[in-house]
């Protein structure tokens, strides 16, 4: 699947470093880091010393590990009300002193 979330792919790298299974990738190359840099996403690619910047990502992961190593399905997933406190506690974070928020919600998930 394609993908411009920055926490998305930050948790497709995660898995990718302890789950071989999963690949995080930019054409064909393999995504090592990503940041976000004046709106745009920023990719560092596997070999390469800098960063790249890209409309998306590609994530593959597959419905079931050959190996049976990767169970990653078998992983208590974030309950809705943990995901709640997280979104409000970063958007906290981005208020100023009237309590106004200085970034929209979907700036949170998003690069743009």
């Amino acid at each position: 699947m394609q993908s411009t979330d920055l926490e998305e792919i930050k948790a497709a790298l995660w898995e990718q470093a302890f789950h071989p299974c999963t690949r995080v990738r930019w054409g064909v190359a393999q995504v090592m880091a990503v940041k976000c840099s004046k709106g745009q996403l920023l990719v560092l690619l596997r070999g390469r010393s800098r960063w790249y910047p890209v409309e998306a990502v590609t994530i593959e992961r597959p419905r079931l590990c050959p190996t049976g190593g990767c169970d990653l399905e078998d992983e208590t997933p974030m309950n809705a009300r943990e995901a709640g406190e997280n979104q409000r506690h970063l958007a906290a974070r981005c208020a100023d002193s009237d309590g106004q928020s200085l970034v929209s919600q979907k700036s949170l998930n998003t690069c743009t």
